[in-house]
């Protein structure tokens, strides 16, 4: 449970990171990953704080190292299968946050190569 967790907390982080990379924390943004979170309630099964933990991860901003020491933290504890699956995962969620205000800007695209680049 607890992997799962960080895994869902990790993504939040990640999607709230590049949200703000081009600082601008649009609308639409901020309404995608807040159903992220809300989506969270429909997995089942899942601790009642976690909702609340995952509120409180957006509440706060991430550097692009803070996001790479967290991913790479996180993977490290998975299986290769699990590891290549999580970060197909992570790598769609960053992307769909950055393209839902409809516009990918420079330092959105740098900040997105350089966090792939880290962890290939």
């Amino acid at each position: 449970m607890e992997k799962l967790v960080n895994t869902i907390k990790l993504m939040a982080k990640t999607g709230l990171f590049f949200a703000n990379a081009d600082g601008n924390y649009a609308e639409s943004e901020k309404q995608f990953i807040k159903d992220f979170v809300l989506g969270i309630e429909k997995i089942g099964d899942l601790e009642p704080g976690l909702k609340a933990q995952v509120l409180d991860t957006v509440n706060h901003s991430y550097t692009l190292d803070e996001i790479i020491d967290e991913t790479k933290a996180l993977l490290d504890g998975f299986n290769k299968t699990e590891r290549d699956a999580i970060w197909k995962s992570l790598k769609a969620f960053a992307n769909k946050v950055i393209d839902v205000d409809g516009k990918r800007c420079q330092a959105e695209q740098e900040n997105y190569l350089k966090w792939k680049e880290a962890l290939a």
